[in-house]
């Protein structure tokens, strides 16, 4: 069994996902069947947040303190899907 949780599972609790960064302002939020319609259910939201993430400049940043933090705000409210940046 394995502790990471999959947009198939998120997408079964959610219709919205948010997303926001630790690092900067960015904000948003993407319907999760769009989301499934582009990815696999099996897609791990680890996968996710780097996809998301892929075109800010703080995820290609040369300091390791200065890469960008995307999480998931609306997981942590899910009982089982506890997943963190």
């Amino acid at each position: 069994m394995s502790d990471t949780v999959s947009l198939g599972e998120v997408a079964a609790q959610l219709p919205m996902l948010e997303i926001a960064c630790n690092r900067c302002d960015r904000r948003g939020r993407l319907y999760t069947e769009r989301l499934l319609a582009k990815h696999r259910p099996g897609l791990p939201m680890p996968a996710l947040q780097r996809i998301v993430a892929a075109d800010c400049p703080r995820m290609q940043a040369d300091k390791i303190y200065d890469i960008g933090g995307v999480y998931f705000p609306g997981l942590l409210t899910l009982p089982q899907c506890r997943v963190t940046a």
